[in-house]
């Protein structure tokens, strides 16, 4: 039994596959002897893809086993995935921006292979399969010659079994007779099996056996000389139009017919015994196997194949850093983002604003247009406690004068009304006829004043509001500019100044100041959602990229551990947002000038740990996407609602309770008033505040860790 075990490189057993509710193999039974080169044929959705995606160990199944070079499939007894198989699978599956020797390369590190045998053995197959110039892009290479790379990247580890799924597709008859020829070589020299798919039926003549598949069965499994013998014919394709039509009818298994020879049924039966047998001794080999594992079977995370090994690390670190230096229009884009994001900000919001239209009814002087006017004259004392004053309108209007409004003379207070509601200006300031008078009653008579003085001792402002931040600024400035007109008159008339002051005072602020712009209040916010959503976008994008392309399969067919895909992935874009954040900490502080009071480097531990939970969140997009489309829709889905929630445009008082503490628990919100109390207040790790930034995004990058590892998992 163990001489028989041992000649077996594959078998499957009852093997069941469900993609949801659809069927894709229905207890497939398959033997694959080493020496032998197994030709594998069947319609497009038949499942032979499938079926090889689980021999390698990409996908489980659903019931049954397979048995692979001496163990199941991710096993150390099999060592497969792993440098034992050679698997080239029906895409390219080939890093575009890799050069044909690269490309080669890049497999033979994986598989821990010594330069100079990787150079042996590219010299070999370069001859053997044609392959173009060593320095061309796979991007600038034909499709039959990607397809030559592709199958020199499955040969470069002189494989024990080696899976070919479509390998002459495209390719020149001459080249692929050749290819046939050094198939026929390996097998009877050096005892690799093979096993291939391929769309030229008649080409699997060559194969020792052939196994012909249909609607996840195997329809038979034998030489290709003894079914044409059996079905008496010619032609393969005959033989499977035959055993597709009658497992159609539903007789594929019927040990007599009246329409197919005896010949063929007894074919047909020898092939269900041989299937017998090899079920018998998978069973016998897992009874063996599962010995073995009782006794051995203890998780280690630097084994080889389960968890990190250096020369796989390095090759793909190598291949990250090559995919990205030569690609200069992404590394534009990574470098150029966050400076346009940022100048945008400094440039656009918090600034003053200016020359806003205001119309001017100045009833003191409606048509001299204050040339008459005296600033001395305005105001004249007489002794202590009395005072005449003179074409005040005129006083405030030259005190009123700034560069944020532009003020526009009207003679009409209806047509400067009407003006507003045109949107010809955005405001009206009405000085009545009486204003001087009437405001030196209000000073001189006191309780005795008439309410028809007093009203006249009032300038009546009338404003646009749909702008709310332009009509608020306008209110706030002619707030400051009367008390500031009102002071100016007690100290012309040497009255006490603290007279014009509101009954309240404002003493010095304890952390920052009054007249700050909108714009530090928002800064910190706009540090960290930037970093954010850079790692998010730069990530999701470069991993859904090997996906696509199916290098990230084929490099765990290879041996490689999602893991170290993740990790090394990790490496490569961290240092990306460690560039991102030098960037962008230039630009906030040496370059604009923003003041900060704390730490520096627990400002930059922040927003360097706030980029690392951008990295994590894409890594989530990539595993949940599957396309482009997908990923950039959930990241800029994500993007207004978190940045609406979490206190970068209002703060998170003004939101109801059950919202705020949802906006809490978002990856940048407390880590923004983190920042903030950093920057404005001087606080350092020692304060809970921004101890607690710090560990929601420690926290964060934990948990699209764990259920991007646990989606990887369920998607197998």
């Amino acid at each position: 039994m163990m001489e028989k075990e041992n000649k077996t490189a594959v078998c499957v057993a009852n093997a069941c596959k469900y993609y949801g509710t659809k069927q894709i193999l229905d207890q497939l039974n398959m033997q694959v002897e080493k020496g032998m080169i197994y030709g594998l044929l069947g319609a497009s959705g038949c499942g032979k893809t499938t079926l090889l995606s689980c021999i390698v160990g990409r996908k489980k199944l659903n019931s049954g086993n397979i048995w692979v070079l001496g163990g199941e499939p991710g096993t150390p007894e099999s060592g497969v995935p792993g440098s034992r198989v050679g698997y080239m699978p029906q895409d390219v599956a080939l890093v575009a921006e890799f050069t044909v020797k690269g490309a080669v390369y890049y497999f033979g590190r994986v598989f821990g292979m010594k330069e100079e045998l990787i150079e042996e053995q590219y010299q070999a197959l370069a001859k053997l399969l044609d392959l173009p110039p060593p320095d061309r892009y796979i991007k600038n290479c034909s499709g039959g010659q990607q397809r030559r790379v592709s199958f020199a990247a499955a040969m470069v580890s002189t494989p024990e079994l080696l899976i070919l799924d479509e390998p002459t597709v495209g390719l020149d008859p001459v080249l692929r007779e050749s290819i046939w020829n050094y198939l026929m070589e390996i097998t009877e020299k050096q005892k690799v099996a093979v096993i291939i798919t391929t769309h030229y039926i008649e080409e699997t003549r060559q194969a020792h056996k052939i196994g012909l598949m249909r609607q996840g069965k195997l329809l038979a499994e034998d030489s290709p000389e003894k079914l044409l013998s059996a079905f008496h014919t010619d032609s393969l394709e005959e033989v499977f139009l035959m055993l597709s039509k009658k497992q159609t009818e539903g007789r594929l298994y019927e040990t007599q017919s009246e329409n197919m020879p005896e010949d063929s049924n007894a074919s047909l039966d020898h092939t269900s015994s041989t299937v017998s047998m090899v079920m018998t001794d998978l069973n016998t080999s897992k009874d063996l196997l599962a010995q073995k594992s009782t006794k051995k079977r203890k998780f280690n995370f630097f084994a080889k194949g389960s968890g990190l090994n250096g020369y796989r690390i390095r090759a793909l670190l190598g291949k990250n850093w090559m995919q990205l230096a030569r690609n200069p229009s992404g590394i534009a884009f990574m470098v150029m983002f966050p400076i346009i994001e940022m100048l945008a900000f400094f440039l656009a919001v918090g600034n003053n604003v200016i020359n806003i239209p205001v119309a001017v009814v100045n009833g003191e002087d409606i048509l001299g247009g204050c040339a008459n006017y005296s600033y001395d004259e305005s105001a004249i004392p007489h002794g202590e406690s009395n005072c005449s004053f003179n074409q005040l309108g005129c006083r405030f209007l030259e005190i009123v004068k700034d560069p944020m409004i532009d003020l526009v003379s009207y003679q009409d207070l209806e047509e400067a009304k009407e003006g507003i509601r045109h949107g010809d200006v955005t405001g009206a300031l009405y000085i009545p006829s009486r204003f001087s008078k009437s405001l030196e009653d209000r000073l001189m008579l006191g309780r005795s004043i008439t309410m028809k003085a007093l009203n006249s001792s009032q300038i009546d402002v009338w404003l646009d509001m749909s702008n709310r931040q332009i009509g608020a600024a306008i209110k706030n400035m002619l707030f400051d500019k009367i008390q500031q007109f009102q002071k100016s008159i007690f100290e012309q008339c040497h009255f006490l100044t603290k007279l014009g002051d509101i009954p309240i005072r404002f003493e010095d602020d304890v952390y920052g100041h009054l007249d700050e712009t909108f714009r530090v209040f928002m800064t910190p916010g706009v540090l960290l959602t930037i970093m954010f959503f850079m790692g998010a976008t730069n990530t999701s994008s470069v991993i859904i990229t090997d996906r696509l392309e199916g290098v990230w399969d084929r490099s765990i067919v290879a041996g490689v551990s999602s893991l170290e895909i993740l990790l090394t992935h990790f490496v490569t874009q961290f240092a990306l947002v460690i560039a991102q954040t030098a960037i962008v900490i230039v630009l906030t502080f040496p370059i604009y000038q923003t003041e900060y009071i704390g730490n520096f480097g627990t400002i930059i531990l922040l927003i360097l740990l706030q980029g690392g939970c951008g990295m994590a969140f894409g890594f989530w997009v990539s595993v949940v996407s599957n396309s482009h489309s997908m990923a950039h829709i959930v990241t800029s889905g994500s993007f207004y609602p978190m940045i609406l929630t979490c206190g970068l445009v209002w703060p998170l008082e003004g939101m109801p309770i059950g919202l705020r503490w949802i906006a809490r628990c978002l990856p940048f919100t407390i880590p923004i008033v983190s920042l903030r109390n950093v920057i404005k207040k001087g606080w350092s790790l020692i304060h809970l505040e921004v101890i607690n930034g710090v560990g929601i995004e420690i926290l964060w990058i934990v948990i699209f860790g764990i259920i991007s590892g646990l989606e990887l998992r369920r998607k197998r």
